[in-house]
């Protein structure tokens, strides 16, 4: 089993987030294969927005992107990718300006390298990677706008490498922010898991191959839902007992797993838990009685499986964002109380004049 690895992608100001962001989907993807290709290992893959001096920072919509997991241990180095955003300038002198801006910075690269860990660098951001020396002596390749200006800057480096993507030792680096994804996927399957890469790419880049597959797959009975999954079972029997108390164990029970692995399984395949799916199906189940029935709060909260009728109505009001009897109120689908019971009226016997 690959040893845990943890990205660190550096925040400078003059970044293109898009890099970054390219970078942060990629061990977000990868993280939710490998939970669900191991469900049961923990995970092994972890990452952090960092600042010049390396204390972490956040990116906006970045923690949209992140999946909910575990934080790794302390990851040594050697199993740590520190990824250098391209640049944003207007010419290749600028690139001299941000070298003067980013002296920590570099001092982070050249520590991290020195304690043995990987460099990833996209496009312009090759410019950290060469002042930091770690690129002298190789063929590297570099952005072609700013290639000429390289090579006169740092001349210890051969930069006249016309491939994508190049590797020096422990420091790798793309000529294009628009090649960051598979950039990234290299890097994976270089310093991690090459299977999980592979899969990931599967997912991230265009498959032509499989494009043109797809649709008899999808218009047959090969990629049909299947029924015999624990959380189609929890989720069956949730539905089939929206009025009894919740108790995990017997959920679990019924869906053949331990509570632990339904927890998890059910988490990744709909984002919640079953209490929380559970709680969707009660605050339904209320609506449409609210709706249709003159059935007062504590027996709606009865038929949806609550004794502490408070409790739903602070529980309905979260989710809802009205009390029942509000709801009641604005959506009710029949006539008022006292048009609703006529076929009683019906019943009583007549009174002779």
């Amino acid at each position: 089993m690959p040893a845990p690895l943890r990205l660190r992608l550096l925040a400078l100001p003059d970044a293109m987030p898009g890099s970054l962001f390219a970078a942060l989907d990629v061990a977000s993807v990868a993280s939710r294969i490998a939970a669900i290709r191991s469900p049961d290992e923990p995970a092994r893959i972890d990452w952090e927005v960092i600042s010049h001096s390396g204390r972490a920072v956040e990116l906006p919509f970045a923690a949209r992107s992140q999946p909910p997991r575990m934080r790794l241990p302390r990851v040594e180095p050697v199993h740590s990718v520190l990824v250098l955003p391209s640049l944003q300038v207007n010419n290749a002198p600028q690139l001299d300006e941000v070298l003067a801006r980013s002296a920590t910075a570099l001092k982070l690269v050249a520590r991290h390298a020195a304690e043995g860990g990987w460099i990833a660098a996209c496009a312009t951001g090759v410019v950290l990677a060469a002042r930091a020396g770690l690129l002298d002596g190789g063929r590297v390749p570099a952005p072609w706008a700013y290639q000429s200006w390289l090579a006169r800057r740092f001349p210890r480096v051969d930069f006249s490498s016309d491939e994508p993507f190049g590797a020096i030792g422990r420091a790798f680096n793309c000529v294009a922010p628009a090649l960051m994804t598979e950039f990234m996927l290299r890097v994976l399957g270089h310093v991690h898991d090459p299977d999980l890469a592979q899969a990931c790419s599967r997912v991230m880049l265009h498959q032509p191959e499989r494009q043109q597959l797809t649709p008899g797959l999808v218009e047959g009975r090969w990629l049909a839902r299947t029924a015999d999954s624990p959380v189609y079972r929890a989720m069956q029997w949730l539905q089939a007992h929206v009025d009894q108390p919740y108790r995990l164990s017997e959920v679990a029970s019924a869906a053949a797993a331990s509570e632990r692995t339904l927890l998890r399984h059910f988490r990744q395949v709909t984002g919640i838990t079953p209490l929380a799916y559970l709680h969707a199906l009660r605050i339904e189940r209320a609506k449409m009685l609210l709706e249709v029935t003159l059935h007062g709060v504590q027996g709606v909260a009865e038929a949806c499986g609550y004794r502490d009728a408070a409790a739903f109505r602070r529980l309905f009001l979260r989710e809802t964002g009205l009390s029942m009897s509000d709801w009641r109120r604005r959506y009710a689908l029949r006539s008022r109380r006292s048009f609703w019971r006529v076929e009683d009226a019906r019943r009583r016997p007549r009174v002779s004049p």
